[in-house]
């Protein structure tokens, strides 16, 4: 009885209640610890699935970008292209001004080599003009010596063979001068062509060596850099009017076609973790959350890089890694950025797909002593062939369609190229022909007809007499014919002196100034 205690109604409602929140509140905090440890242990079953199913290794895009550097010491005049500007083959990428004409004219004891050249074929030239004047005067004597042997044999003083002589030394004589004139012709074209004036060469007189970059006789001497393959300038480090010098870096372009740019994925494969990736393994490259693209295995420790210090683990004092090279498969579209040079990215290899390939005999054993396993070197070529036959023959296809198409447009420039020269060298000489014929306006007349076919027979007989340059003129309704036109009244002179010595019958021949107005 001294333990008994009375409670009323109230009171015992009031504890039951207090035992139901109580009750309560172990229920919820049962459900709260419950839903936190199975998110704990989903976690955890993701986290260790994921290792189980997947293997992820670090490693970045390679992709070979091309320098473009000076061949030699240059002073860099003009820049034409910006950092991010697209250029297609042909594209012109900067002009410059080679150092060694600069310092040549720059010299005043020194003379380019280009300036005693043209001297030494101007020489030549006029050297060989004044033979052709020697070898047109025995022309002369020669056809003397042959009307005098003409008279001769009419009356009887001499016979045929030494007028036979005289007319094969006149043939000869013709002959060397025809030679001679196509000689001063190639010499005075080459002259021409390395005139110092037209390449912008002049002596050396003191100035500096860059102040006579603007002036219009430096234009011929300016150069210029084009760009041999369509690719997007990424990098630019040279300023203008800078001298740089031989192999020196001016700026860097990246090929639009990657696939000539040796573009791979270069992974690093610690050595505790080589058992779960094999040759032609499949992988997924991962650049975000957003973007991901597929590649395969290609070569497996072709050689060992140290680790980044921001990959590597601190549990571990391996720092070392081998090296895994991945090709990235053909027909997927993905953003030019996904495989800039160098840009880090996750590769990730189902080890299941590693696990049914027995890894071990996918490698390439080597025999101490005795070099690499020949069986085991034939099955790693048949491996890889067998894998990526059908992406070789793609890449085949492809890089012979690319090479057929730019030997073609190669070919075409080339021959249009080609063809607009030779229509311009080709309109050029047709224009001085044009001029030096117009220029000759004093005829040496030796008949005129009144019908043309008496001129045309006339012209013919003269043509047989070795006057190769005689010809008919119509002219106030008359058909005149003429032995040699010329472009001054004294070379006409002279030349009519000379054919009216040598044949009887020219003596009557007269020179007319076709510049003269026509009798009407």
């Amino acid at each position: 009885m001294k333990n008994f205690t009375y409670r009323s109604h109230d009171e015992k409602e009031n504890i039951e209640e207090i035992l139901r929140q109580r009750k309560r509140k172990v229920n919820r905090q049962q459900i709260v610890a419950a839903t936190v440890l199975g998110v704990i242990l989903v976690i955890l079953g993701l986290y260790f699935g994921r290792k189980v199913v997947y293997s992820d290794f670090d490693g970045y895009i390679h992709v070979d970008a091309n320098q473009v550097r000076t061949p030699f010491d240059i002073f860099l005049d003009s820049l034409y292209v910006e950092t991010g500007d697209i250029v297609m083959p042909g594209d012109t990428l900067y002009s410059y001004f080679m150092m060694d004409i600069m310092s040549e004219q720059a010299n005043i004891n020194t003379e380019p080599t280009i300036v005693a050249r043209n001297r030494d074929l101007t020489l030549r030239h006029n050297s060989l003009l004044q033979e052709i004047a020697v070898q047109k005067v025995r022309i002369a004597e020669l056809r003397k010596q042959i009307s005098l042997e003409n008279h001769n044999i009419q009356f009887g003083l001499s016979d045929n063979s030494h007028r036979m002589d005289l007319e094969r030394m006149l043939n000869e004589a013709l002959a060397m001068l025809k030679a001679m004139q196509a000689e001063a012709g190639m010499l005075a074209g080459m002259r021409h062509s390395t005139d110092p004036s037209r390449r912008g060469i002049h002596g050396g007189n003191g100035a500096q060596i860059y102040d006579n970059i603007g002036l219009r006789s430096m234009q011929a001497a300016r150069r210029y850099r084009l760009a041999t393959d369509s690719a997007i300038i990424v990098n630019i480090v040279a300023p203008d009017r800078m001298v740089f010098f031989e192999k020196e870096l001016l700026m860097t372009a990246q090929h639009l076609n990657l696939t000539d740019n040796n573009l791979h994925v270069v992974a690093y494969i610690p050595p505790d973790k080589i058992h779960n990736i094999t040759y032609n393994s499949l992988a997924e490259i991962v650049v975000n959350e957003n973007l991901s693209f597929d590649a395969h295995v290609s070569i497996i420790g072709m050689r060992t890089e140290e680790i980044p210090e921001n990959l590597r683990s601190y549990f571990t004092k391996k720092n070392t890694a081998l090296i895994a090279k991945l090709d990235i498969d053909f027909d997927q579209r993905i953003p030019f950025w996904s495989v800039a040079s160098g840009l880090p990215v996750t590769i990730r290899i189902k080890n299941l797909d590693t696990w049914k390939s027995d890894s071990p005999s996918n490698y390439l054993w080597v025999t101490t002593g005795a070099g690499v396993s020949e069986e085991s070197l034939v099955e790693y070529q048949n491996r890889r062939r067998h894998y990526s036959v059908i992406e070789r023959r793609l890449e085949e296809q492809r890089a012979d369609s690319i090479k057929r198409a730019r030997k073609q447009q190669r070919a075409d420039s080339l021959a249009a190229l080609k063809q607009r020269e030779d229509s311009a060298l080709q309109a050029e000489r047709q224009r001085q022909l044009i001029a030096a014929d117009s220029a000759k306006v004093f005829y040496i007349i030796t008949n005129v007809y009144n019908a043309e076919r008496h001129a045309t027979d006339r012209v013919a007989e003269l043509n047989d007499m070795a006057l190769m340059q005689s010809g008919k003129l119509n002219r106030s309704g008359k058909w005149y014919v003429y032995a040699s036109r010329h472009s001054s009244a004294d070379e006409a002179a002279a030349e009519l002196k000379t054919i009216s010595r040598t044949q009887r019958e020219f003596r009557d021949a007269w020179i007319l100034d076709t510049r003269k107005p026509e009798k009407k």
